[in-house]
């Protein structure tokens, strides 16, 4: 394992671009890569970098045009060997916009009438037709609220390796004008809900705890992501599950269909991994849990 640093710069915001940056610092194409049409730049180092402080001492002085990300890295070695594995999807066009306020509806019965946490899906998933874009040239996404896309041809290949824990839906797009069309995309979706993590996790914490306890965790950027579970939580897994607790900013007062639901991340088997893997799908970061005794 090693710890990635990725820092995203907005090249407008750079007088006289980048570059003045990044030269000064040694940050060359073998390390910052230009994406002319969102006109940013991402540089990654490894942590141990000498480059790295070099670069921050340079951007101190740009306040909020440039962002820093850390992940931790694995080796295929160490990814097979985990017994989970938290599924989170990182690309620069982002995620596409769904959920309630799109169209898709939801069961609240056993629900927190509060934050939303626990909202059974009842429905298709609706996505943003304005937002297609998002999708293009990609075997699998996620949307704004961590719901798993896949295109029918990895739909298949997950539902033929009989992994547990599993079921599908169907995807739409809705149009103002135009309703609502099908998309040859499926949303994956788990049947298995694990117990609470345990305390001994990094890199994540409630930031607005609602009464539940179960909702309004974040992550934070600038640490790595580190989920620890039990060991006796994790004795009756299936190979897609989800966290007990729930993440993201909430907007509920009763109408679900002006709802922020929060929403939980998914934890799977390396077997689901190989099979991403395999279809050569990038945008995701596949982090393994630690499994502690207490």
């Amino acid at each position: 394992m090693w710890t990635e640093v990725r820092i995203l710069l907005i090249n407008k915001r750079f007088p006289g671009g980048p570059q003045t940056i990044l030269g000064p610092a040694g940050c060359g194409p073998d390390v910052a890569v230009l994406d002319e049409v969102a006109n940013c730049t991402l540089v990654t180092l490894d942590e141990r970098d000498e480059r790295l402080p070099l670069l921050l001492g340079l951007l101190k002085e740009y306040d909020k045009d440039w962002t820093l990300r850390r992940r931790d890295r694995f080796t295929d070695e160490e990814l097979e060997a985990a017994r989970l594995l938290v599924v989170r999807y990182w690309a620069l066009p982002g995620s596409i916009f769904a959920g309630p306020r799109v169209g898709t509806t939801y069961e609240m019965s056993e629900a927190c009438q509060r934050c939303g946490a626990g909202a059974r899906q009842t429905s298709a998933l609706v996505v943003d037709g304005k937002e297609l874009h998002v999708l293009e040239g990609r075997r699998a996404a996620a949307t704004c609220y961590d719901d798993m896309l896949v295109d029918e041809k990895l739909a298949g290949a997950l539902a033929e390796s009989g992994a547990t824990g599993l079921s599908f839906r169907g995807v739409f797009a809705a149009f103002e004008k135009r309703g609502h069309f099908q998309l040859p995309w499926r949303q994956l979706c788990a049947t298995h809900t694990l117990p609470p993590m345990s305390p001994r996790s990094t890199g994540v914490g409630p930031y607005l705890p609602c009464p539940c306890a179960r909702s309004s965790f974040e992550t934070f950027e600038e640490v790595p992501l580190r989920l620890a579970y039990r060991a006796s939580d994790v004795t009756d897994i299936r190979d897609v599950n989800v966290t007990w607790e729930w993440f993201g900013e909430v907007g509920f007062e009763g109408d679900v269909s002006n709802a922020l639901f929060p929403y939980p991340f998914f934890l799977v088997t390396p077997k689901v991994w190989r099979i991403y893997r395999d279809a050569g799908v990038t945008e995701f970061d596949w982090i393994p849990i630690r499994v502690v005794d207490e």
